[in-house]
């Protein structure tokens, strides 16, 4: 039986988990008009974030592009060919068409390959909320478990990988639809900083606003407190950053001495991610024991 563990690029997963049972696929993002594929052209997190931070207008930050049914086929299909099984753990269709593109490209695959094994799973999630599923699921199969037990597995165990997040710049939710502009210049004038979180069904929402930066990191640590589960039972914790380092590296300090977590990694959120959150966003991720959002409805007053 040979198995392979897939994802989209938009799940921020580390080089150094990548294992010979886990593939990537690549996305590409534009920048200022020139375009990088993901793969063989792309820029480094501290090239990325330093456009981000100087981009004048809304042309001028970044986009991005969803893969399509005819790549993903072209991804999948070299698996397949191979003698793979596939497992493709899937980005949120809250926020993009990439999923029903990949399920799209299996149907087209399981004709072609009608003695292999397909499976799209919705991760309800993004970043390394995506790539904390990938890294669990692929654990199992290290473990020898079974194709179905994995596809039951990876259905379970994405209710409990989550992540709470905030970011630094109020003009990337105008962006996105999730603040007005007059919202997003008079969060950014007053240092409002929001607290959001991708819920059960992969929505990204807005549940605390704090006053700086810094009670912002705080109130997101709380909810760990909360909302976490036991330190013998986190494989691994995820603190995720776009050219954060110093918030990520205190935030990994504080979860080590106070909750004597051994598995921790910084982790570095890519371009295609990046694009909507912009520069100085910081979040931990980690099994939560329930994805239910905390009663602080504070941003909808």
């Amino acid at each position: 039986m040979k198995i392979m563990i897939t994802a989209e690029a938009t799940s921020d997963l580390p080089e150094s988990l990548i294992t010979e049972n886990i593939t990537i696929f690549p996305m590409a993002y534009t920048v200022k008009g020139e375009a990088y594929d993901g793969k063989e052209t792309k820029l480094s997190p501290k090239e990325f974030y330093d456009i981000c931070r100087t981009a004048k207008t809304k042309e001028d930050l970044p986009q991005t592009t969803m893969i399509t049914a005819y790549q993903a086929e072209e991804y999948f299909r070299p698996i397949l060919k191979n003698g793979y099984d596939i497992i493709h753990i899937g980005f949120t269709k809250a926020l993009s068409g990439t999923y029903d593109q990949m399920c799209m490209a299996a149907e087209t695959m399981r004709k072609e390959f009608p003695d292999r094994k397909i499976t799209i799973i919705e991760s309800y999630a993004a970043s390394f909320v995506q790539g904390l599923l990938v890294y669990y699921v692929d654990q199992k199969l290290k473990e020898g478990a079974s194709y179905e037990e994995l596809v039951d597995y990876a259905n379970e165990i994405k209710h409990h990988c989550g992540g709470y997040f905030t970011i630094d710049d109020m003009k990337h939710l105008y962006r996105t639809g999730r603040a007005t502009k007059t919202q997003a210049f008079l969060g950014n004038a007053l240092q409002i900083k929001p607290i959001l979180y991708l819920n059960k069904f992969g929505k990204l929402i807005p549940i605390s606003k704090q006053i700086s930066h810094k009670k912002a990191i705080k109130t997101m640590l709380e909810y760990y407190d909360k909302q976490a589960l036991p330190a013998d039972q986190q494989k691994l914790v995820g603190i995720v950053h776009a050219d954060a380092t110093d918030d990520a590296l205190m935030i990994e300090k504080y979860l080590k001495e106070k909750y004597g977590l051994k598995n921790t990694m910084l982790v570095d959120v890519g371009p295609v991610i990046g694009s909507h959150v912009g520069a100085g966003m910081v979040a931990f991720v980690a099994l939560l024991k329930e994805k239910a959002e905390p009663n602080d409805k504070s941003l909808q007053e």
